[in-house]
C-alpha cells in the first residue's frame, strides 16, 4: 500500500517553487538555487531575518541535500501543468533555469492563506537579501554557513546525556 505524504510532498514543494520563482521574476533560477531559497525562505533567522517559517530543528541543513529529489520531482510536475517553463540559454553555465508562467504566477496571486501570505513575505525577503549577490556569492555564502545552521545539535545531544 502506498503512504500518502502530508508534508514534504510534490504539492508542498512545488507550491513554495511557485513562489519562489513568482517573487524573484523575471529572473530564473536552476534547481541548486531554489534549494537555497526554499532553505532560505523557511529558516529565514540564519541567514538574519527575524523570523523563520519553520521550526530551528537540530540538523536543518540536512534538508539541502534531502530535498533535491523532491525538487526535481515538483519541477516536472510544474512544467507538465504549465505553471513553470524552463529558461534555458547556451551561455549560462547553470544549465536548465526555470521560470514561473503567468498560469503559475496567477495560482499564487490567488492563495490568501495564513501560511502561504507568510511565505511570500519570507521570499520576498530572501529575494531582496540577495538580488546583487551571484551564484558564486550564493554559494560561498552556504558553504560558509551551512555548520552554523546546525548549532542546537550539541546543546541537544549534551541535554539528553546528562538527563
Amino acid at each position: 500500500m502506498n503512504k500518502i505524504r502530508v508534508f514534504n510532498n510534490e504539492i508542498e514543494m512545488g507550491l513554495r517553487i511557485l513562489v519562489i520563482l513568482k517573487c524573484i521574476y523575471p529572473r530564473s533560477l536552476d534547481r541548486e538555487m531554489i534549494n537555497y531559497y526554499d532553505y532560505f525562505s523557511l529558516h529565514s533567522k540564519d541567514i538574519g531575518g527575524e523570523e523563520s517559517l519553520h521550526a530551528d530543528v537540530p540538523n536543518r541543513s540536512g534538508e539541502l541535500s534531502i530535498k533535491k529529489g523532491l525538487i526535481k520531482s515538483s519541477l516536472k510536475m510544474l512544467l507538465l501543468r504549465g505553471l513553470i517553463e524552463y529558461d534555458y540559454h547556451k551561455d549560462r553555465k547553470n544549465g536548465f533555469e526555470y521560470v514561473v508562467t503567468e498560469n503559475g504566477a496567477s495560482l499564487i496571486d490567488n492563495l490568501n492563506e495564513f501560511y502561504t501570505q507568510n511565505l511570500i513575505s519570507n521570499v520576498m525577503w530572501v529575494c531582496h537579501h540577495f538580488k546583487d549577490k551571484s551564484y558564486s556569492d550564493i554559494k560561498l555564502f552556504v558553504a560558509q554557513n551551512k555548520e552554523n545552521w546546525n548549532g542546537e545539535t550539541a546543546y541537544c545531544t549534551v541535554g539528553l546525556i546528562h538527563e
